[in-house]
């Protein structure tokens, strides 16, 4: 196998991790939006939290796996389009995690929810650090399939 091959066989093993990761943030979704649907049902609403949540969110996470399959499926060597789609998708979807954490944050400061109640907000450092993983793997298999030039753009971002 070629360096293309070698390359196309690591960002297919990438790909691989980064829909589980994928696949568990939808699951860090539904349980962080069952929590706030408890919430909601015990008069402690959220009332800050992003409209579209979750499955806005859940949504943005499968458009964004669907993209990384895309890339995957263009090959080495390929223009950074694809790819800065991929980290715009990427960035649109913690923008959102962070507004609903935000959000989750701030109804329960302004209802004063006990740890007992339902601790502190569930799930956000466990969703940061899925995050971060997912940020890490997609730039390491964005560095196996695109052109030198489109490196610095996706970096950037």
């Amino acid at each position: 196998m070629g360096d293309g091959g070698d390359r196309l066989s690591a960002a297919r093993q990438d790909l691989d991790l980064l829909v589980g990761e994928l696949s568990t943030v939808r699951g860090q979704l539904e349980e962080f939006a069952t929590m706030w649907r408890r919430q909601c049902n015990a008069r402690n609403s959220w009332r800050d939290m992003p409209h579209a949540f979750p499955q806005g969110l859940r949504e943005m996470a499968d458009g964004l796996a669907g993209t990384l399959r895309a890339l995957v499926e263009a090959g080495p060597d390929q223009d950074p389009d694809l790819a800065l789609s991929a980290v715009a998708q990427l960035s649109a979807l913690e923008a959102g995690l962070a507004a609903a954490i935000a959000g989750a944050s701030r109804g329960q400061a302004a209802t004063a929810v006990t740890a007992d109640a339902c601790g502190s907000t569930p799930g956000a450092a466990t969703i940061r650090a899925t995050m971060s993983r997912v940020r890490a793997r997609q730039q390491s298999l964005i560095a196996h399939l695109v052109k030198g030039e489109g490196m610095a753009a996706e970096r950037a971002a």
